[in-house]
């Protein structure tokens, strides 16, 4: 890991983080560019694959997936629905992993209702090659 960098990344995510907003500290930290298709209503979120996301064995972390894609459904809702939203559940499939290159996570509506959003969200590596796919369940917030 080259440790100059990583410090670096991480004094800028921590000027740039402010609670309550779309500037949150691992949004920075991990790189994220946030996209909006407005007439799909989709969202994409596209991250460099670095060391800090590899578990023990070396590999992708799954929890990293996992968190870019709830991001990126998260985000979703909050842009298309008629109120942000938060998960109630989550289910994520793993089929392959990547050590470099790019994430992109692409979340789009299965079904968008006035209080219960079903969301769906695909990633894949800069080869597009499937990575894995997360289904969710997400409760609009109360005004």
């Amino acid at each position: 890991m080259d440790e100059n960098k990583f410090r670096k990344s991480f004094e800028k995510a921590l000027k740039i983080h402010q609670d309550g907003t779309g500037q949150l500290f691992l949004y920075s930290l991990l790189d994220f560019q946030i996209d909006y298709d407005e007439e799909e209503e989709k969202v994409f979120i596209r991250v460099p694959v670095t060391e800090i996301m590899f578990n023990p064995v070396g590999f992708l972390h799954g929890g990293m997936l996992t968190y870019i894609a709830d991001t990126a459904m998260g985000h979703l809702c909050a842009a298309f629905a008629e109120r942000p939203g938060v998960s109630l559940e989550l289910k994520t499939q793993f089929f392959r992993t990547t050590r470099k290159g790019e994430i992109t996570a692409m979340a789009y509506f299965l079904k968008k209702g006035k209080q219960i959003q079903f969301v769906e969200c695909v990633l894949v590596d800069d080869r597009e090659r499937e990575l894995g796919k997360v289904t969710a369940t997400f409760y609009s917030l109360a005004e």
